[in-house]
């Protein structure tokens, strides 16, 4: 299971990761100041249809032969989720569902901010080639998809409030560590 979910993340954030001059308004782009609302999922269900919410999160880069040249890979490295293909149960309860999926969100930030600063300490071996990137990539999405089962796990996805909070500690602890890594 993770390991397809792995493989699913990895195949959108290539398909995705070319040719993207303007903002796509399908996507949501992690920051700091926008925490999700329930218009932020454009697949609305009710009464347990499927699951309370899902949001479909991707990392992508686009990372060149020269960029090895750059000293900050910030703005090449993007954490989003896709509006199209995230869902949200409308009757259920809301709030828990929204706090659930911007903790993923905030999760997968961890992994996109740790990529940029892997990939800034080995930019020299970029020039070799850019599979050393798609490795990091793969690694990043690997560890996100394994932090994820521990969260969801741990919190039963969000809805134990004292693990929850406890996760939410930590993960604002682990972004401001990687501060300088974070794309705001």
């Amino acid at each position: 299971m993770k390991q397809l979910f792995t493989i699913l993340l990895l195949l959108i954030s290539i398909g995705c990761s070319f040719g993207q001059n303007k903002p796509d308004p399908n996507f949501i782009f992690w920051s700091s100041k926008h925490k999700f609302t329930a218009d932020d999922f454009a697949i609305k269900t009710k009464n347990l249809e499927t699951s309370p919410s899902f949001a479909q999160f991707s990392m992508d880069y686009q990372v060149g032969g020269f960029d090895f040249l750059t000293k900050n890979f910030n703005k090449k490295i993007r954490n989003y989720m896709i509006k199209s293909a995230s869902s949200i149960d409308t009757t259920y309860d809301v709030e828990v569902s929204l706090r659930y999926q911007q903790t993923l969100f905030d999760i997968c930030e961890i992994y996109t901010r740790k990529f940029r600063k892997e990939l800034k300490e080995n930019r020299k071996k970029i020039a070799s080639g850019l599979q050393f990137v798609e490795e990091l990539n793969s690694k990043a999405m690997t560890n996100f998809a394994n932090r994820r089962v521990e969260y969801d796990r741990e919190t039963k996805f969000g809805t134990i409030a004292d693990k929850q909070f406890e996760w939410e500690k930590q993960i604002q602890t682990e972004l401001n560590e990687l501060k300088e890594f974070s794309n705001e």
